[in-house]
């Protein structure tokens, strides 16, 4: 009797012990439906190359330039987005809080190249044509903060010819002799991995701190309101997805490049792998983000107040995770 008492405990044991492993299991949280996510063909990119490895749940695509995401933001067919900060804060004003920040996802990346040997400071900019693109986004705002702190006068002293994107700016660099261009990572290690006479001339991330004291957020990720009040445990699921993916693209450069390659972000793994380190990825919830994008708001702002869409964005602005 007592053997017979002792068998249906372990049995009782096994059946409530192999239900809770189920429950487990299934009670692992999952997505109503893939979520449509845009990014840029750089860091944000790099960025999110887990994620792509995920297809069912997050269809990410990748654009040249920041126009391209934000018009399939405003349209409604994209429901999270990686954009430069200060477009952030456009769109946010433009549609009357219809997209709110989720975090900062790249620092500094912006530096200036040459295909020559001219430049050694700011003030060595003076007189000179310097091709770029981001006309009216974060590095056009950066740049001419740098050369105002530094005596110059934006308008004047510089002349900038703004190209359509990233790509065509590193292709001019490359091909012409003496040229001088504003570019960020990772494009700035493929041109001068490509071309020995392709050199840094200054780290932008490095003079901004020097001069502002303070970090550079560079580019944000954003979401539709509207997607984060019907969708809201979705978007938490995907925070932490995206961390991750953040997590193992810093942590395993060599794993990651791979990825890169697979997803043409960078063609070139082994370009990939030592642009990684330099992109300065990151993800920092919008709550911890916030001061430093606020100072980053006015100081841009005061140059021009178009470039943040006429106001600093208010608390509304800033996710503070779902209620």
């Amino acid at each position: 009797m007592k053997k017979n008492i002792w068998a249906g405990v372990f049995v009782l044991i096994f059946l409530t012990s192999s239900l809770l492993t189920g429950c487990t299991s299934d009670q692992e949280p999952k997505l109503t439906e893939p979520i449509k996510i845009g990014s840029l063909n750089g860091p944000t990119g790099i960025g999110m190359v887990k994620l792509m490895e995920a297809p069912d749940k997050y269809l990410v695509s990748t654009y040249q330039s920041p126009d391209e995401v934000l018009g399939k933001i405003v349209s409604g067919e994209l429901e999270v987005a990686a954009v430069p900060s200060n477009l952030a804060a456009v769109l946010y004003n433009k549609l009357d809080g219809g997209v709110v920040l989720l975090g900062v996802n790249t620092l500094g990346t912006l530096y200036l190249v040459e295909n020559g040997n001219s430049v050694k400071s700011i003030k060595d900019l003076k007189g000179k044509t310097i091709v770029a693109s981001g006309k009216g986004a974060s590095p056009e705002f950066i740049l001419n903060q740098l050369l105002s702190v530094s005596g110059m006068d934006p308008k004047k002293d510089i002349k900038i010819n703004w190209l359509m994107n990233h790509t065509d700016v590193a292709t001019t660099l490359m091909a012409k002799e003496g040229t001088i261009a504003m570019l960020p990572q990772p494009f700035v290690t493929i041109v001068t991995e490509k071309n020995p006479k392709v050199k840094v001339a200054l780290d932008l991330n490095a003079e901004w701190q020097n001069a502002m004291g303070m970090t550079l957020p560079m580019g944000v990720l954003i979401a539709q309101k509207s997607f984060i009040d019907v969708r809201g445990d979705d978007l938490e699921i995907f925070l932490k997805d995206y961390a991750e993916s953040v997590n193992f693209v810093n942590s395993d450069p060599a794993a990651a490049a791979k990825l890169v390659s697979k997803y043409g972000i960078i063609a070139d793994a082994l370009i990939a792998e030592k642009a990684i380190p330099k992109c300065n990825i990151v993800f920092i919830p919008a709550q911890e983000a916030k001061t430093d994008l606020t100072n980053f708001y006015g100081i841009i702002g005061t140059l021009d107040v178009k470039s943040i869409g006429g106001k600093i964005p208010d608390e509304a602005f800033y996710y503070s995770g779902t209620k």
